[in-house]
């Protein structure tokens, strides 16, 4: 509760409410119900439904009061309302009758049936008949693309789909078209939305106007799905999600709220990118292992079948998109001296970097990025590789706009009217990259430039910050005029903020933000006009490339071998064989990836989806994913968090870790199983405990460990129709539940249901499976459970900081931050095959898209349909120097390989610098360093035509092979999901 804490009267009982907000937020953070339909928490309110009416009186005494809209009303101290009165609930049961007036009939049918917010206020308002009995009013859907289905004869017109995807999220492809009562919601004509957003409408909507068309296709009612509270591994943000399963079978992911990190909403990647765990290419069978029990792996078979690999020299890779006791189980499993990280020795340089600002200070999370009120974007494409930041950023530069409401006394939950007092006011953001982004719409200043000019752009304004003179010898005019605007405007804010990455792959530019925090991490920057009480000083997000990076990046120690190191060692001979886990050598060249996996005599391999990798290796062990197993992420900001398990893997199927402990035993040095602390690993818990012993920097987990020994919580609803039915047309027997000994999660409708009212809160699961309270079975039940609708949950889900500013000594790290250096041209040299007409080497840059820079992403058809065709983007004056300028299509040589590519002419991309977007793993900076572009021949291009409609041919075939085979397996549910212990071999 707020400072400005007032009490009102509902129904002549009193509550405290936050003054500052809408009538409406007040009575649901009371925990009382009030239908509403148009208001959202984070779009505020329009006024538009009418469905939230109160009645509201002058005193005690008056009898009759008189109707308000409560999301149109501010709170004021001693106010009096009625809810039950027969007033305004007459009025609400209205409200909903003209509503359901066009309604279709269509719950039995409908995806968002069970957990619908109409229905749920259908009920709440009383309105139990159908009175109108003519035609209803019917629209033409739309085809919105493999995403979102469409269901405009649902709509109720309560406006939250244009307010979030055009308001909120800065789509510009969506609107309301229409009239009186054909209003319709969509796209001026069919197409796929264009906003990396579209999902968050099927949460949104409170009909089911958009559907989740993955999900719809393969169908199972809310209330039959088994769910676990998860980390998307879509990107570092480390938003919270929950999975959704049915037989066996990953249905759909959905936001799991968490005030600090995403809150009510999640990019498509995120809700969308989960295809690999249900693909065809699962590996599903272990090879080169000889099994007594079919269907079964265990440390004997292993032990057995490797026993001949003892004594030869192995060398673990690990990942960053592996957990990290994945990657810690695989640093001690042949010594810190044979452990390679997965990573090039430049992007193991960006993660120290990365690393040692952590160190220097703290990174804001999306609610404190909506805070800031000047922000500098240096060299990182936030909407497609970030894009939770990036929506974020989007609420930032409405800062100045919400002042001027202050000013003008008007409420900022006023949407409408906050928006039109604002106008196009918006706060400072200046963007500094190699080429556009869906950002530069609400930019003051964009510049485009190449990689080291950003980097010494970064030094420059730095020296500008700290008022030495900078170096402006390299710049030129409009670079320098993007300096000065930018350093002032940065001086001047009261919470500045920097942004950067990991994308361009630029030390030069990581080492001057790194200069920057160091500058700054005990300092605020310096003006007159503001005292140090305004000023919170200058903050920093960096962010990484994986969803684990900085979880890996904590393990990593001087010993720490590069991928360079292991191919050099393989081609000297110096290594007997590799053990590789959730890692498909991306960040080497194809050429580089057959000549390492050819040069040692044994590839293991540790993985739960085909890759050049398993299509090598001698012996493949399948481990499970991330929906069916538990583990540790850490986000940018260093926070670790878990990720539990919504259904059991299928043996012979086992946790990474687990499958590592296996080898341990019979190749390994003995590290995890033979350990000081003797425990006995049977669960993670145990086995978090033994990493504790053996790895310094593990963090610690007993806040984890400790809610398993609370009350369990049920991954089922409580109307769940049960698994025995499921299993009856295999057996009749009910089998005994899976039992979890790790999580405070159970296998069944048994069990504490998320937080719905019990006496002792304390005692149920901090991180909910799934979202439901009496009455409320839609995802708006989520503000049952908050402190305050909008803020934080009453129990918050558990998180290990590794990373701290305030506890930091530099004098006891392995890694202390180097010393503020100067960044020059020279920094970042390689070869470059082609040159400009000065003979200056071009910049070829991967491409950042949100659906095809994902390896793992890609394997889901949909992300494969929506990745776009390849193309090779430059400016005009460049295409002109290599001769281009002429050509539609482009041939890009890599090596003894070539690919065509479009050919894309913008003005905004940096002089001298080539955007390019491959098909497959083509397209990475170590390849096209070497690239060769020659305007590509009739005969190829006609031949790259083909292959896009072949591709495009076949995606759509394997899309209902893939549904056709998922929905034939529903029908042969493993045993495995029925009975025995997770922890069982």
């Amino acid at each position: 509760m707020s400072d400005n804490s007032m009490t009102i009267y509902v129904d002549g009982v009193s509550y405290q409410v936050d003054g500052s907000d809408n009538l409406l937020a007040g009575v649901l953070s009371s925990k009382l119900d009030l239908p509403y339909f148009c208001w959202h928490p984070s779009m505020g309110s329009v006024g538009a439904c009418r469905q939230c009416a109160v009645t509201v009186y002058n005193d005690e005494s008056e009898q009759q009061g008189r109707l308000a809209m409560a999301c149109m009303t501010p709170v004021t101290d001693g106010m009096r309302i009625g809810l039950g009165d027969n007033y305004s609930s007459n009025f609400r049961e209205q409200v909903i009758s003209a509503m359901m007036t066009n309604h279709p009939h269509d719950c039995p049918v409908c995806a968002e049936g069970g957990e619908c917010h109409l229905q749920d206020m259908t009920v709440m308002t009383g309105h139990n008949q159908r009175e109108y009995v003519g035609d209803k009013r019917t629209f033409t859907n739309q085809n919105l693309g493999p995403h979102i289905g469409h269901e405009m004869n649902r709509c109720i017109t309560c406006y939250r789909c244009v307010r979030f995807y055009k308001d909120y999220a800065g789509g510009k492809d969506f609107g309301v078209y229409g009239s009186k009562n054909r209003v319709y919601f969509g796209r001026q004509q069919d197409g796929v939305l264009e906003s990396e957003f579209s999902g968050n409408l099927v949460e949104v909507c409170p009909t089911g106007v958009f559907t989740d068309k993955p999900f719809s296709a393969h169908y199972a009612r809310k209330w039959d799905l088994q769910s676990a509270p998860s980390v998307c591994k879509g990107c570092s943000v480390g938003c919270n999600i929950s999975v959704g399963e049915r037989y066996g079978c990953v249905r759909r992911v959905v936001n799991r709220y968490n005030d600090d990190i995403n809150g009510y909403f999640l990019c498509d990647k995120g809700r969308f990118g989960f295809g690999y765990v249900n693909s065809d290419d699962r590996v599903t069978e272990a090879k080169g292992i000889k099994q007594e029990v079919a269907g079964k792996l265990t440390t004997k078979d292993v032990q057995l079948s490797l026993a001949k690999y003892k004594g030869q020299r192995f060398v673990a890779i690990g990942s960053q998109r592996a957990s990290l006791e994945t990657n810690a189980s695989l640093k001690h499993l042949f010594g810190d001296d044979n452990f390679c990280s997965g990573l090039t020795t430049k992007q193991t340089q960006l993660l120290n970097i990365n690393t040692q600002m952590l160190n220097h200070v703290s990174m804001l999370n999306i609610k404190e990025i909506e805070q800031a009120d000047c922000v500098l974007i240096l060299g990182e494409d936030l909407t497609q590789t970030s894009p939770r930041i990036a929506l974020a950023l989007r609420q930032t530069v409405r800062n100045a706009g919400l002042e001027m409401a202050d000013k003008l006394r008007i409420p900022r939950w006023q949407d409408e009217a906050v928006r039109t007092a604002a106008g196009k006011t918006l706060s400072p953001l200046f963007i500094c990259d190699v080429a556009a982004s869906k950002l530069d719409d609400v930019a003051t200043q964009v510049n485009y430039s190449k990689p080291d000019d950003i980097a010494t752009i970064t030094q420059a304004i730095n020296a500008k910050l700290t008022h030495h003179k900078p170096l402006f010898t390299s710049l030129s005019s409009q670079q320098i005029e993007f300096v000065e605007r930018a350093a002032s405007a940065l001086a001047n804010a009261k919470r500045p903020l920097i942004i950067s990455g990991h994308t361009l792959e630029h030390v030069g530019l990581a080492q001057q933000c790194l200069n920057l925090a160091t500058s700054f991490a005990t300092t605020s920057l310096s003006d007159a006009d503001l005292t140090q009480n305004e000023r919170t000083g200058l903050s920093f997000v960096m962010m990484p490339s994986k969803a684990n990076s900085i979880g890996l990046a904590s393990l990593l120690n001087d010993s720490t071998l590069s991928l360079e190191q292991v191919c050099q060692q393989a081609s000297e001979s110096l290594i007997d064989g590799l053990v590789i886990c959730e890692n498909e050598l991306a960040n080497l060249s194809a050429a580089e990836q057959q000549t390492l996996l050819s040069s040692v005599a044994t590839v293991i391999a540790l993985d739960h989806n085909e890759s050049v990798v398993t299509e090598n290796a001698e012996v493949i062990l399948p481990v499970a994913t991330f929906s069916e197993s538990q583990g540790l992420l850490v986000n940018y900001q260093g926070r670790a968090q878990c990720f539990y398990p919504a259904f059991a893997p299928k043996l012979p199927i086992l946790p990474a870790w687990r499958v590592i402990t296996m080898l341990d035993a019979i190749i390994g040095e003995g590290h995890l199983v033979n350990h000081a602390s003797d425990i006995d690993i049977k669960t993670i818990n145990d086995f978090w405990r033994t990493l504790a012993v053996v790895e310094t920097n593990f963090p610690d987990t007993s806040v984890f460990i400790a809610e398993q020994f609370l009350l369990k919580t049920a991954r089922q609803t409580h109307r769940a129709s049960g698994r025995t039915a499921m299993t009856a047309n295999q057996s009749v027997h009910e089998r005994k539940t899976t039992i979890d000994n790790s999580s405070p999660y159970k296998f069944s409708m048994e069990g504490i249901q998320p937080q719905t009212g019990h006496s002792d809160e304390s005692i149920a699961a901090n991180a909910m499976p799934y979202t439901w309270a009496p009455g409320w079975n839609s995802n708006q039940s989520i503000s049952k459970y908050q402190q305050q609708v909008g803020e934080g949950l009453q129990n918050r889900s558990p998180i290990v900081q590794i990373y701290d500013p305030q506890i930091y000594d530099p004098n006891e790290s392995s890694q202390p931050a180097p010393e503020p250096r100067s960044i020059t041209a020279k920094d970042e040299g390689g070869d470059k095959a082609n040159d400009n007409a000065q003979g200056e080497p071009i910049n070829y840059i991967p491409a950042s898209h949100i659906f095809a820079n994902d390896y793992l992403g890609l394997k889901g058809i949909e992300f494969e349909l929506l990745s776009p065709i390849p193309y090779v983007e430059m400016n005009v004056e460049l295409a002109t120097q290599l001769g281009l300028n002429d050509c539609s299509h482009v041939n890009v040589q890599l090596g003894d390989a070539s690919q065509i590519g479009q050919l894309k002419l913008n003005t905004a991309v940096a002089n001298n610098c080539a955007q390019v977007y491959l098909h497959g793993s083509d397209s990475k900076h170590i390849e096209l360093s070497n690239a060769q572009l020659t305007a590509a021949s009739p005969e190829q291009i006609t031949e790259f035509q083909q292959s896009l409609s072949n591709k495009l041919g076949s995606a759509e075939a394997n899309k209902q092979q893939l549904l056709a085979r998922l929905k034939k397996n529903d029908q042969f549910i493993p045993i495995r999901l029925m009975a025995g212990g997770l922890d069982d071999l």
